[in-house]
């Protein structure tokens, strides 16, 4: 069975909002990656401050703690991205297999592995999730993407929970045996893929992509931070309320999204 991962890169307690919204975003990431149908994996968790949430005592997560400086939250968020190279090297030395980055506030349908393992064979770089869901944390409530009224574009050009690379070192070409150092920013894998004619599996998985939580980073410091905010207000307006029925695809249940703080609105506004 090929190996799978999820990476995630936290971001560190210095420069947190809120760090107990921060674990708590993460406990229901954590969750919603454990809650797999298929359990093979592992969870690889990178950052300067080891959480205190009960996900991290799982034995299919694993912590690795970072040394280098904090520094203050840019718009290019280095940090983060430093952390994500550091996974994908993680993964390559351990010999490779799909390696999915997985953002520590989003959450990913229960057949992901499953679905990934089907869908990525030899032939393919990777896989790509094109359609999942704009969920307004502070609201409490969810839309589809695309939707015409919120996001009209693919899944993959908004979240970086989208992406599973089929990470090979042994492969004769390289850049095709490490696609996520060839194809870099998942809002580009499509075009970029079919400029070197590498195929990418579509996966039937949907995604959710979470807004408006008071720690996203391209809301507070991205250089679109103004336009994240309209899109959460968009995307409250266009959604439904978030239930059971809805949740329980991500491993995540009505009771624990109250307890994480969910529906305590970051921004003010009520969906028309």
């Amino acid at each position: 069975m090929t190996p799978f991962y999820f990476g995630i890169a936290l971001t560190p307690r210095a420069v947190a909002e809120d760090w107990r919204r921060v674990e708590a975003l993460l406990s229901l990431t954590l969750a919603s990656a454990l809650a797999q149908t298929e359990g093979d994996f592992l969870v690889l968790v990178a950052g300067h401050d080891r959480p205190d949430v009960a996900g991290m005592a799982d034995p299919r997560v694993e912590w690795s703690p970072i040394d280098w400086p904090v520094v203050p939250p840019g718009p290019g968020n280095d940090d983060s991205g430093r952390k994500k190279h550091l996974l994908n090297a993680a993964v390559r030395e351990r010999g490779g297999g799909l390696f999915m980055l997985l953002d520590a506030d989003d959450w990913v349908d229960r057949r992901l592995v499953a679905t990934a393992r089907a869908a990525i064979g030899p032939r393919h770089v990777g896989g790509l999730i094109r359609s999942g869901f704009l969920v307004d944390f502070g609201r409490g409530r969810a839309a589809p993407m695309p939707h015409p009224d919120a996001w009209a574009g693919d899944f993959h050009r908004l979240c970086g929970s989208s992406t599973v690379a089929a990470i090979r070192p042994d492969d004769p070409d390289a850049a095709r045996g490490d696609p996520f150092e060839s194809l870099r920013s998942h809002h580009l894998w499509l075009e970029r893929a079919a400029e070197r004619g590498w195929p990418l599996a579509e996966l039937p998985a949907p995604g959710a992509y979470l807004v408006n939580t008071a720690e996203n980073h391209s809301e507070l410091h991205g250089v679109h931070a103004e336009w994240r905010r309209e899109l959460a207000v968009a995307g409250a307006r266009a959604g439904r309320d978030l239930d059971d029925a809805f949740l329980r695809r991500f491993g995540l249940s009505a009771a624990r999204l109250r307890s994480a703080g969910a529906g305590v609105g970051a921004q003010e506004a009520a969906p028309a």
